[in-house]
């Protein structure tokens, strides 16, 4: 739960508390002024109910005359002095109302108004008097927000700069860590061709698998095009690449049944998908039982993709089993196509079905 109520019922308070000292103060202060200078004070029903007509005066011009009529910036020169005008004529009648009430329940008021022209004078003094207050204590809050939100704004304006900064930062780590992953594949790329040509003196048949290695690294590093998608017909090139390598390193004793039916003109999608299947085929794989061989099958009707692999399982893998690379595939697939995967996994034997809208 936010703890930012409790803290603003506290400053609440604390703003509370410190209106009611400053005018326990001020009362204190004047009513003992004037038992100095005269000798005597008015009664308390009198001291009371005058003293909340000025408080309530006080925060009526403090917070409604002064905030309403400044809003507006060329017409505050007029509706300054007409808001402050009409509060004191309210005030007027509000304080005759009051003396009314006094005279009817006997209340005493030292020293009386003789005339209705001392009353009024009395009345606009006293009123002017706690308007002019209340419009020093306006300045100062508004001084005090004004500062306050100038400050904010600086901070707000300190941490965008920081953040900028920080953005700026992380661009330019991007961008080498873009750099860096660009001159690698390159790096890896010219040493397989170094390699390719040191060797092709010695052993044609070596040379020709760092060959098909160096197609495979080039095309899963710089395969996709803008649209995030390959020609349907490299990635099975490269299938055909990674089965010939596969064949190489154990000197073509792996049995494994490559099947592509149907065309595949004009057909695109996204890259290592399909080669991923087939290489969870090689990872997990038994491929060295000659009545079971490993089979791949992709099937291509019309804008329809069905890709099949089969293979029995090795009896003790080294690595971890098909998941991770699965999810892989689905996640990928999920943001370019609509498709279907069904998996077969069984005690001895796995199956995985992919069909694909191109």
């Amino acid at each position: 739960m936010s703890k930012n109520p409790p803290v603003m019922k506290r400053l609440e308070f604390e703003n509370l508390k410190l209106h009611i000292i400053f005018w326990t103060v001020f009362i204190v202060y004047e009513l003992t002024t004037v038992y100095i200078l005269v000798g005597t004070i008015s009664s308390f029903g009198d001291d009371i109910g005058h003293y909340i007509l000025y408080i309530a005066l006080f925060y009526f011009n403090a917070h409604l005359i002064l905030p309403t009529t400044t809003i507006y910036k060329k017409a505050s020169y007029f509706l300054v002095p007409l808001g402050i005008i009409t509060e004191l004529v309210l005030y007027l009648l509000v304080k005759g109302l009051l003396y009314y009430i006094f005279y009817i329940f006997h209340v005493p008021v030292i020293p009386p108004y003789t005339s209705i022209s001392e009353f009024i004078a009395s009345g606009i003094f006293r009123g002017i008097y706690f308007v002019g207050l209340s419009t020093g204590y306006w300045f100062a809050i508004t001084t005090f927000k004004n500062t306050k939100k100038i400050a904010d704004l600086e901070t707000i304006q300190l941490k965008n700069e920081l953040q900028k900064q920080e953005l700026e930062k992380t661009l330019l780590v991007t961008e080498n860590a873009y750099l860096k992953s660009q001159i690698n594949p390159h790096f890896l790329l010219n040493t397989l061709n170094f390699l390719y040509n040191s060797v092709s003196k010695y052993s044609e048949k070596i040379a020709d698998s760092v060959m098909t290695l160096s197609d495979i690294m080039r095309y899963a590093l710089t395969n996709a095009d803008d649209d995030g998608k390959v020609w349907l017909e490299s990635e099975l090139d490269q299938i055909n690449n990674f089965v010939k390598l596969n064949q190489a390193r154990f000197n073509q004793r792996l049995n494994i049944e490559l099947v592509i039916e149907g065309k595949t003109d004009g057909l695109r999608i996204i890259p290592l998908v399909l080669i991923t299947l087939v290489e969870n085929v090689f990872k997990y794989g038994d491929l060295l039982n000659e009545n079971y061989p490993a089979r791949i099958i992709t099937t291509i009707d019309g804008g329809a993709l069905i890709f099949i692999t089969q293979n029995l399982k090795k009896k003790k893998v080294a690595e971890r089993g098909y998941g991770i690379g699965i999810k892989n595939v689905k996640d990928r697939l999920a943001m370019y196509h609509q498709y279907e995967l069904i998996i077969e996994d069984h005690e001895t034997e796995y199956k995985s079905i992919l069909k694909i809208e191109l």
